[in-house]
């Protein structure tokens, strides 16, 4: 990759090469991109925040203080300033001798909502949601954000008193704009050991009390810690969830189509004996998938090994998970080996990581399926396996979906009609629809997938690949009919599911933040065992529609999942019948996919580096 380029949030584990600069020159450049393009007065662009340097030079020392150490001092540095600014104002106000008057302050009224309201706002709606983007559906004319949930409402609530932030890239300056409650408190948790990962200007670290979490140590070579996260908590006492696919910087927000997944509001137990709700036997995974979640939650937190970390899980302890309808599956780094397969599919099974854990989850649900095609659109597709013909949806994840074993398709394995399989099917954007998206080719910055020039075995691994890639979009000339709505906003969601009547229904759906990558989802010893190598931190959500909650009498109607477009609820689709319960789910691209022609060229590297010089 070029001079100037960043490989943002990829996953492949080549070793970088003067990433430092590139960051640097990339953020640059992309702010600049931005700030002429974006008229939106949610989110306007502010491109000193990006050119203000991560911490101000320090005084000579006796040794070099560690990037961390830094960190704590600018904490403990800010701290001092905000107290010494409450004694000046005491002191002020003990000796002002004129009448006091109190000032009139005007109450905003909902300027934003107390909290989210639940994923679910009515029974048939989707539990994914699309992230809004107004200037990109005025720059294309397009009314494309029916349906949707904004930065603002997120993080913007007045009444946000706590708030985790788990991510790869961190922008505080950024994210600081949507906040307006002026007590939250922050806890930063990524790989901030570095100027790369974590941005602070100095302002910020005196106007709101944050800490940062550095969790580069739990991380293996090549490893990221990858997991795009919220966990807020609100005077009321309720917290919620946040489980999505953005980075927290302007370019991911303004240029790149995201999803994401909101718990409903969580409160406390009223019992004490109830904080331990998710650790009794005998969990049913149709009756307690609330309680499964906050137990496969808190294993995921507890795989941090952080103390800071373990805070927050003596915090979500407490809380009662019972209206959470969906699964948590997620990748921590380590070391995995299981032998006891029928064991661990029963629902008190210990939750399992990385591609584990889809395995797990499908067989536990009986979703297996023996037809149909698993669909996978990411941002990165890494490079290949232990074998150049070996790639993680085609030979991995599909063996997940199907019934039976092995685990890992041998590496000679070519998909084939009419041999009880799942057809793998890679949703990736062509060079020209990068082109004609946003902010053309700055929107595929974030677009990570090696065809050639690294080394021969990607080159390899590309070619035979190929065969199973599908655009992002036929729309790309005419926004305005695509029933998505993101035609022209190039994808950093990442999305699996597997659907078998081509997109009538889908029969599960997963929103990550997982690429196609082994680092992500586990790089398999053998393939005849569960016995797999995880790098990076992963966190998603799975929906399967027997396990929504909805009410009223729906005993004898079996629940689909029916695809939307451009909304969140589904049209009464006919043909599927009155005895079937429609369940709506978002999908941001457009349906049926389109294969790549003999003339279309898939955006990668190193040709789209020239682009960017």
């Amino acid at each position: 990759m070029p001079n100037g380029v960043i490989n943002l949030d990829s996953d492949d584990e080549s070793p970088p090469r003067n990433t430092s600069q590139k960051v640097v020159n990339d953020q640059k450049l992309v702010s600049e991109r931005i700030e002429i393009m974006s008229d939106d007065a949610e989110a306007s662009a502010v491109s000193d925040a990006h050119d203000s340097t991560l911490l101000n030079p320090k005084p000579p020392q006796q040794r070099q203080l560690t990037s961390q150490e830094l960190l704590r001092q600018k904490m403990a540095e800010a701290a001092e300033r905000r107290m010494k600014r409450r004694v000046e104002v005491d002191i002020h106000d003990s000796m002002d001798t004129k009448p006091f008057k109190r000032v009139q302050r005007t109450q905003i009224v909902e300027s934003y909502r107390t909290k989210l309201p639940p994923t679910s706002i009515n029974e048939r709606t989707s539990r994914i949601r699309l992230i809004s983007n107004p200037s990109y559906c005025r720059e294309f004319g397009v009314k494309a954000d029916g349906d949707t949930i904004s930065f603002a409402d997120l993080v913007g609530s007045p009444d946000l008193t706590r708030s985790y932030q788990f991510n790869f890239l961190i922008d505080f300056d950024y994210l600081a704009k949507f906040v307006t409650s002026s007590t939250c408190e922050f806890v930063l948790v990524n790989k901030s050991d570095d100027e790369e990962h974590l941005r602070i200007s100095d302002s910020m670290w005196e106007k709101y009390k944050i800490q940062t979490v550095d969790v580069s140590n739990s991380l293996p070579k090549f490893g990221t810690h990858h997991t795009k996260m919220m966990v807020n908590f609100y005077k009321d006492g309720s917290c919620q969830i946040v489980l999505h696919t953005m980075n927290l910087t302007e370019a991911d927000h303004l240029i790149q189509t995201q999803m994401a997944w909101v718990s409903p509001a969580l409160y406390p137990h009223q019992n004490l004996k109830d904080y331990f709700d998710f650790n009794q036997p005998g969990l049913d995974v149709w009756k307690d998938t609330g309680t499964i979640f906050k137990r496969d939650f808190i294993a995921y937190l507890m795989s941090y090994k952080n103390s800071d970390i373990n805070k927050l899980i003596d915090m979500i302890g407490k809380y009662d998970f019972k209206d959470i309808d969906v699964m948590f599956v997620a990748s921590s780094p380590g070391h995995y080996l299981h032998t006891e397969w029928n064991d661990l599919i029963k629902p008190g099974a210990k939750p399992m990581f990385g591609y584990g854990r889809l395995w797990q989850v499908i067989h536990m649900l009986g979703l297996q399926s023996l037809s149909g095609k698993l669909v996978g659109q990411t941002s990165t597709i890494a490079g290949p396996c232990d074998s150049w013909k070996r790639n993680i949806l085609v030979h991995l994840l599909t063996s997940c979906a199907e019934k039976g074993f092995p685990m890992l398709k041998k590496a000679d394995y070519e998909y084939r009609p009419g041999k009880n399989k799942v057809e793998p099917v890679i949703v990736w954007p062509t060079f020209d629809e990068v082109l004609k998206s946003k902010a053309s080719a700055l929107s595929g910055v974030c677009l990570h997938l090696t065809t050639h020039g690294k080394w021969a075995a990607y080159q390899r691994h590309f070619e035979n690949t190929l065969k199973y890639f599908h655009k992002w979009t036929t729309y790309s000339d005419k926004p305005s009919e695509s029933k998505a709505g993101r035609s022209n906003l190039t994808p950093h969601v990442k999305t699996y599911t597997l659907t078998e009547d081509n997109f009538k229904t889908v029969k599960w759906f997963l929103l990550t933040s997982a690429n196609l990558s082994h680092q992500a989802w586990g790089k398999s010893k053998k393939f005849d065992k569960i016995e797999y190598d995880i790098s990076s931190f992963e966190a998603g959500i799975f929906v399967a529609p027997e396990l929504l909650k909805v009410s009223g009498n729906t005993e004898n109607k079996r629940r689909v999942l029916v695809p939307c477009y451009g909304k969140d609820n589904p049209d009464d689709v006919q043909f599927l019948g009155d005895e079937k319960f429609k369940i709506g789910i978002r999908l941001p691209y457009d349906t049926p996919l389109q294969k790549y022609g003999p003339n279309d060229k898939p955006w990668g590297q190193p040709e789209s580096d020239q682009l960017l010089m």
